[in-house]
């Protein structure tokens, strides 16, 4: 095998390594031209015609495949709410009586501080979370 045959798979193998890395498929566009460059290569084509064929397949990756790939992968709709995002509007149940400034409610399997907006509720009751303030919910009947 051929010198140029080795050095297009080591770049085709390192492009792929970085767009492991970066996950925006550019690299992996280059990768996929690196390699038609080495089947020219392998092929015996001179290293005009291998330059010639990676730029032409790099061209055509880019501009063909990687924007009908990056439309399957991306992500639909709005982002999925995340650590205490998630949390509200979250049901939970009153283990103590619950204030404006302290108790505490089974949220999640855990036990939390919690506080209403305003008022009292009552232990074993069913409640919301409207909010998130540091470790505290705050809360309301439902």
């Amino acid at each position: 095998m051929s010198m140029a045959l080795w050095i297009w798979l080591a770049i085709s193998g390192s492009l792929m390594l970085v767009e492991l890395l970066t996950a925006n498929l550019l690299f992996a566009s280059l990768a996929i031209s690196a390699l038609a460059a080495a089947g020219a290569a392998a092929l015996g084509a001179d290293i005009v015609i291998q330059g010639v064929t990676f730029g032409v397949a790099a061209a055509a990756s880019l501009i063909l495949l990687r924007p009908i790939a990056l439309k399957h992968l991306k992500v639909r709709g709005t982002k999925a709410a995340t650590n205490v995002d998630a949390l509200i509007g979250a049901t939970a149940i009153t283990l103590t009586e619950v204030t404006d400034r302290s108790g505490q409610v089974k949220l999640t399997g855990e036990t939390w501080s919690a506080e209403t907006q305003g008022g009292v509720i009552a232990a074993d009751k069913k409640v919301q979370v409207v909010a998130i303030r540091g470790a505290t919910a705050i809360i309301k009947e439902v």
